[in-house]
């Protein structure tokens, strides 16, 4: 029997191996069944022969360090990643270029390219309308101010008519011939009246003046009224033989009509013009309105165009999301492919923070807390131990009843690695804890008789079953309390 201190360094790593093949899924098993088997072989072999006495199945007790670990196997997943997939609602998008899985990618690098051709269908049509639509708003815009300025023109035709008007009533009033004056007996009369009633008028005006109601022109239109009615009187008055008959009255009311008429004219102008602006701006309205409709449909499509090409926001690695077939299985996203608005399509993943995603038994997480230290393996790299520590442990289990019972587990690895990829297998250690002065035996050196545990210790004459106090254990080792001592020699169950 070799030294008895030589079999915990050994036995350990036989038992971690053996602990990291059962946290396999059955698939892994069955791929470490040549090579594997081999190797674990080999390993029990130096185990034995370092710490096992002569006899098979008798093992040395001895004290030392325990480490208390939980195994567990999982994948390899970042701990942030970007997705992307199409942005426009509604419609169903043929992915027509895709950037392949497992490349690296810049800002800006095209990452998919969905099939555009309806869009640009679409656009082409949108476009032509807003040509015609513009072209309708420019011409009704035009038409508008055509209106306008003949508007302007025959307003002041009017204005100039009424003006010329009211010019020859005052230039007959005022301008009658000294030999008239015998004929204007009749019109001293109609003057005073005109005086009289233009004086009435400016002074009922004068109030509705104050008040806004009657415009300035009009007041001093009444005020020259006044002004040239006084003025005629007293001509008729010099003149009344001459005009009193026949000539004053008939041609003061012949100027009176054709300053109504004008007033009238410039009144139906003012009206006539309104009501046509008014239509022809409302109809200048509508076809900018429409315009600006066909604007927006071709911003709206274009939009949608540009959304057809999918770039990178930040770096990272492509990695193609999964889809359901028809009948159930998932594949990877290709070429060819429909999807819709909000499935994402690729992942961007951040590989500067990489988690192992994992789940730990039932009867284990009162071992597992949250900072704890942890060792990873990654079948793609199996000579290589990657620091990590345990980032949470999830409260929500999973398990059919009468199936075990498992939580999700999260480790995030201490540093980042550019080999590292989403999806790597890995098997975990995480360190529960340590006695740091353990009596320690193999886990199959202790047995239990009823609820009692016990051990078959080897003696001079042959062997015993003595009573012992376990305490702590991990998968490979027991720590022993009470009922053996260093040295003692225990026979392992078959």
């Amino acid at each position: 029997m070799l030294d008895a201190d030589r079999i915990a360094p050994a036995a350990r790593r036989l038992r971690e191996a053996l602990a990291l093949v059962a946290a396999l899924p059955p698939r892994r098993k069955a791929l470490l069944a040549g090579a594997g088997v081999v190797l674990l072989g080999a390993a029990a072999l130096v185990a034995l022969r370092a710490g096992v006495s002569d006899t098979v199945g008798e093992v040395r007790v001895v004290r030392g360090p325990l480490r208390i670990t939980v195994a567990v196997s999982g994948l390899l997943a970042p701990a942030r990643a970007e997705s992307y997939g199409p942005e426009i609602a509604g419609v169903e998008l043929k992915v027509v270029e895709l950037a392949p899985e497992g490349s690296w990618v810049k800002p800006g690098a095209l990452l998919v390219r969905f099939d555009d051709g309806p869009f640009r269908r679409e656009l082409e049509a949108a476009r032509s309308r807003l040509v015609q639509t513009s072209g309708e708003a420019e011409q009704a815009r035009q038409a508008l101010r055509a209106l306008l300025a003949t508007q302007r023109s025959e307003r002041l035709e009017a204005e100039a008519g009424l003006a010329r008007a009211e010019l020859d009533l005052s230039t007959f009033v005022n301008g009658t011939a000294p030999l008239e004056i015998q004929q204007s007996a009749a019109a001293v009369e109609r003057g005073a009246r005109e005086a009289e009633e233009a004086r009435q008028k400016l002074e009922g005006l004068a109030p509705f003046a104050e008040k806004g109601y009657v415009s300035r022109d009009e007041l001093r239109a009444a005020e020259r009224r006044a002004t040239e009615a006084q003025a005629d009187l007293v001509l008729a008055r010099q003149r009344h033989r001459t005009l009193a008959q026949f000539t004053h009255p008939q041609l003061l009311a012949q100027k009176q009509q054709e300053l109504a008429s004008r007033r009238a004219a410039l009144k139906v102008v003012t009206e006539k013009t309104s009501a046509q602006a008014a239509q022809s701006k409302a109809a200048a309205d509508l076809a900018d309105a429409r315009a600006a409709e066909a604007a927006r449909a071709v911003a709206d499509v274009e939009r949608r165009v540009a959304l057809c090409t999918v770039t990178a926001r930040s770096p990272g690695l492509v990695v193609h999301r999964e889809i359901f077939e028809k009948g159930g299985e998932k594949r990877r996203v290709r070429v060819g492919d429909a999807v819709f608005a909000g499935q994402p399509v690729l992942d961007l993943p951040d590989l500067s923070e990489m988690l192992v995603e994992t789940r730990v038994k039932e009867g284990e997480i009162h071992r597992v807390a949250a900072g704890q230290k942890a060792e990873v393996r990654l079948e793609a790299f199996p000579d290589e131990t990657f620091a990590a520590t345990v980032l949470r442990l999830g409260a929500l289990t999973a398990g059919d009843r009468g199936e075990a019972r498992t939580f999700p587990l999260v480790l995030r690895l201490a540093k980042a690695d550019p080999r590292l990829r989403p999806g790597m297998t890995a098997q975990a250690l995480v360190v529960a804890g340590e006695v740091a002065d353990a009596l320690q035996v193999p886990v199959d050196a202790v047995r239990y008789e009823g609820e009692k545990a016990v051990c078959t210790v080897k003696t001079v004459t042959g062997s015993e079953t003595r009573p012992v106090t376990t305490g702590r254990s991990n998968a490979f080792f027991v720590e022993v309390r009470q009922g053996l001592s260093e040295g003692d020699v225990v026979l392992l169950s078959r």
